[in-house]
């Protein structure tokens, strides 16, 4: 049921107000706070927690359209948990829910348990009900609470002009926010009506807010998923920021260039040679583990970690809520751009290899683990071939002189991912086209 991020489907099939209730109903413990993105079937997911929080003698704050970060922190102000109803970069068509307590997503063993309690059909029907309240202040406590962690004095002095793509949730609190810091901003597909673009903020899909940047001399450009847990920078000539290279620099801006003390960094099995090396650069230590924010959270408190993030755009900053904190990052992007200068002349200080990310979708009566498994027992008879350093906790990664790939099941969609990085165009090219023949072969035989 729970993905690498709570869970996730299409709303209707995988996820339907019957599910929403009796998550609720179980997840609820005294009080539950609740926010959700602009997805249409939103409200009606919303309604359902309602009955099935309060059944279980709940008393539920609504917060509204917020961002999952932002939900984040109403829990640590509660004290309680909190379900955010988001898909995230999924499309429109999908919803989800992702579980929070004490400022980040449940682990492992919560979502083993509530599972259980789900498929027993456990249901708890309180004497005394719950009631339903409302907060519409959490926003500006997050905004407050960024305004401490940036230099805003930087900001305000060097006013750089910023147009905004939330696309969603974000659109309660980037704009302002980076209005409050004090940027010129220029919002974009901000209605809370519906999505404007497609969700998942990538190159292909951020096209008009390129061409804003061209169009009216922006210093940058800052676009979020659909419940802004992800923050993805365009710099001044209209180009998306390769997100590796948008991690390794934030990786270095947390490590002050060398000159933190806490020089513990936290990426995943997706971590490109960039990041690696920024890292290395500056003195650091990189701790790597599975994809998900959830485990980079839990590892980033396990041993004391500065930061954590991905190549997709989400980063977890250990003086934050630990979930990605979209509008956080944009705000430390500000304050990057105000004080290290242009993005484009920025980037080039970062050596960039040859890198590929491939999705091969399959259908739900296909098992995707079971296909990364069939992948992972043809590649140990095809050495020496392709032979490198394996690590297999998150699909299988092998490492060789040259470059990496990564094959892995998608945690949030039915589909097996492919992620390839070498320092020639030549060999990506290979083990591209190799690797390619050999997922759709185990995706024609299962």
């Amino acid at each position: 049921m729970f993905g690498t991020s709570g869970i996730r489907g299409i709303y209707g099939k995988d996820v339907t107000e019957d599910l929403a209730k009796r998550i609720a109903n179980i997840f609820s413990d005294g009080k539950l706070v609740v926010g959700r993105d602009i997805r249409a079937s939103g409200p009606s997911l919303l309604k359902a927690i309602f009955e099935g929080a309060t059944a279980a003698g709940a008393d539920v704050i609504d917060c509204g359209i917020i961002p999952t970060p932002t939900l984040g922190l109403a829990t640590k102000k509660y004290s309680c948990r909190g379900i955010m109803i988001t898909a995230s970069h999924n499309p429109p068509e999908y919803n989800g829910l992702k579980l929070v307590e004490n400022g980040k997503e449940i682990g492992k063993q919560m979502e083993i348990s509530i599972t259980k309690s789900y498929n027993e059909k456990k249901c708890r029907d309180a004497k005394n009900k719950g009631s339903v309240y409302f907060d519409d202040s959490i926003i500006d406590e997050h905004k407050l609470a960024i305004q401490k962690m940036v230099d805003v004095k930087a900001i305000s002095k060097k006013k750089p002009k910023v147009i905004v793509d939330p696309n969603g949730a974000g659109a309660a609190i980037t704009p302002s926010l980076l209005t409050d810091l004090g940027c010129q901003v220029i919002s974009i597909n901000s209605t809370f009506e519906k999505f404007e673009r497609e969700s998942e903020p990538n190159e292909k899909n951020l096209t008009h807010l390129s061409q804003m940047i061209r169009a009216t001399g922006a210093d940058f450009g800052i676009a979020h998923d659909g419940d802004c847990d992800r923050c993805v920078v365009v710099d001044e000539q209209g180009s998306v920021l390769p997100l590796d290279v948008q991690l390794a620099m934030m990786i270095e801006y947390e490590l002050d260039g060398g000159k933190n003390k806490n020089k513990k960094i936290v990426s995943t099995v997706e971590a490109s040679l960039a990041v690696r090396e920024a890292v290395e650069k500056f003195g650091g230590t990189i701790e790597i583990t599975p994809v998900g924010s959830t485990i980079i959270a839990e590892r980033i408190e396990e041993i004391g970690a500065i930061f954590g993030g991905e190549p997709c755009g989400e980063y977890v900053y250990s003086k934050s809520v630990h979930l990605p904190d979209a509008p956080l990052a944009a705000a430390k992007f500000a304050e990057m751009f105000c004080k290290y200068g242009q993005f484009s002349k920025l980037k080039a200080k970062y050596k960039q290899y040859f890198i590929a990310r491939e999705k091969f979708g399959i259908s739900n009566k296909k098992n995707k683990y079971e296909i990364v498994e069939k992948v992972k027992a043809e590649l140990a008879t095809i050495k020496p071939t392709i032979n490198g350093k394996i690590r297999i906790d998150d699909g299988v990664r092998v490492d060789e002189e040259d470059g990496w790939f990564l094959v892995r099941a998608s945690g949030t969609e039915p589909a097996v991912r492919l992620t390839i990085e070498y320092k020639t165009q030549a060999k990506l090219l290979e083990r591209k086209e190799n690797l390619t023949k050999l997922i759709e072969k185990m995706l024609q035989s299962n």
